[in-house]
């Protein structure tokens, strides 16, 4: 799941970011989501945890040890990403980079078992 943004990430693009995609699409009624995070600043600001403590019914959250990318199954889709849509290529514009990101994303999205292997050993 993703989200393209002109802005710089920050504690509201975040907390938006959860609020609209995270709770909105995976959410069903009388469930609870686990959601698993690392340890990015934005994510362990107090007023990110203010939001899933004010939505601790339908979410729950954990956090990665820090400096463990090895148990972030993100970190392998990222090192995809950057192989297949930015590794040794130039964009003259944000936007460019933007759509090689989005195309690559699609693509995983329309074939995941392009991906299988990278996040087999997560489950």
């Amino acid at each position: 799941m993703y989200r393209t943004t002109d802005d710089n990430f920050s504690i509201d693009t975040y907390i938006s970011f959860l609020e609209d995609k995270v709770l909105k699409k995976l959410y069903r009624r009388n469930h609870r989501l686990f959601y698993i995070q690392d340890n990015a600043s934005y994510h362990k600001a107090a007023q990110t945890y203010e939001w899933f403590k004010a939505n601790r019914k339908r979410i729950e959250v954990y956090n990665l040890p820090p400096y463990f990318p090895q148990l972030n199954a993100s970190e392998r889709i990222w090192h995809y990403t950057r192989c297949h849509a930015t590794h040794n290529r130039y964009f003259a514009t944000v936007d460019e980079l933007n759509q090689a990101l989005i195309k690559t994303f699609k693509k995983i999205e329309k074939y995941p078992n392009e991906i299988a292997g990278l996040v087999n050993p997560f489950f």
